[in-house]
């Protein structure tokens, strides 16, 4: 395919993949993104011929990185290469990655340390919580002179960023920023490094080797929204949450839901609430963050409290210092979502926290 010769006429190739959940099979495709007027087209590798002629998403060029679970039309597609040698060429400094932690000993401060990246225009591709051993700790920053050893022995927050130059760049913002630096982040120096680091945190093999931080008793779940996760508005809301609200969040972790892996979350409010099925296709529209929220008395009652009405229009005029009144869109869009049932708060955390990771 011939390469672009301007911006109005630039498309991208991707090599994408859609697991068929029916067939227990994995269907490859070739999609073409226009950026231009935010369109797609798919052709069917396997079968030779075309499998969706151009069709607008609400998808940007940000969000088409190696690694990325995308929505079409109800269908997960995760990113698994680059289609063509001018997408390559074009895309890999524009995506270059880099790994941010947070240490322990900043940990109050992750919220106010991750706005502060994310309104750099830093993509957040992966984040969670965890706690690391001494060893793989040092596993790494094994690369780094000084290492990473006290990223050790309390909760940190890991963040997988993205942007042009993106190593070289958090090191600036790091270096001239209110926030101490190497004292409170751990950010690699070099590529092999960051591939080192994301690695031992975020690779399969990380998880088996890092229990959870969730407690999964008095706590209740969150959910940072698809549109206020692609706003950048992540760092922002955990501040609300822990600074204004005094809420303790003992476990997060960025997922992309399936559509089933949704309509399972979201059975209780089939045939009840009239948003049903925007709030369905909100939720498979991008990446989310799901918080296990902790730290008060009647803990579902006091955060669904602090959200605010379901409403944010409502909550703007009853309750305008709520986090739905901030941030919220719509109904379906209204920034959080949060536990409804005292009973449900512990059942909701472990779906996210034990279920889908497993």
């Amino acid at each position: 395919m011939a390469a672009a010769s301007d911006e109005s006429a630039a498309r991208f190739c991707f090599l994408v993949d859609w697991y068929d959940a029916h067939a227990d099979l994995s269907r490859s495709y070739q999609l073409l993104y226009f950026p231009a007027d935010q369109t797609i087209e798919m052709y069917d590798v396997k079968q030779r011929r075309s499998f969706l002629k151009r069709t607008r998403v609400n998808l940007r060029l940000q969000d088409m990185y190696i690694g990325a679970a995308i929505n079409v039309n109800s269908r997960q597609l995760v990113i698994k290469a680059y289609g063509d040698e001018y997408t390559h060429n074009e895309l890999q400094h524009q995506m270059e990655r880099t790994l941010m932690v947070v240490k322990p000993a900043a940990f109050g401060k992750a919220g106010a340390i991750l706005d502060s990246v994310q309104k750099q225009g830093f993509t957040l591709c992966r984040l969670r919580m965890l706690e690391l051993s001494q060893h793989l700790a040092q596993s790494v920053g094994s690369l780094e002179q000084g290492g990473a050893s006290d990223i050790a022995g309390g909760r940190i927050l890991a963040a997988e960023l993205m942007k042009p130059s993106a190593i070289s760049d958090l090191h600036g913002l790091l270096s001239s920023s209110s926030h101490g630096g190497k004292s409170e982040v751990y950010a690699p120096t070099s590529a092999q490094s960051v591939r080192q680091g994301l690695s031992e945190i975020f690779d399969e093999p990380a998880y088996s080797r890092t229990p959870r931080t969730a407690v999964f008793e008095n706590s209740t779940l969150a959910l940072i929204r698809p549109h206020a996760v692609s706003a950048g508005l992540v760092g922002q809301i955990l501040t609300d949450i822990t600074q204004t609200g005094g809420f303790e969040v003992t476990d997060m972790e960025l997922f992309r839901l399936e559509k089933a892996d949704a309509e399972e979350f979201l059975e209780i409010y089939k045939g009840v609430v009239p948003e049903y099925h925007a709030m369905l296709d909100h939720l498979t529209s991008g990446p989310i963050v799901a918080m296990e929220i902790t730290g008060k008395p009647d803990i579902v009652d006091s955060f669904r409290n602090f959200c605010g009405p379901p409403d944010p229009e409502l909550a703007r005029v009853l309750y305008p210092q709520s986090l739905r009144a901030k941030f919220g869109v719509d109904k379906a869009q209204n920034a959080v979502h949060a536990t409804d049932l005292a009973e449900d708060g512990p059942l909701e955390v472990k779906y996210f926290f034990k279920i889908l990771v497993s």
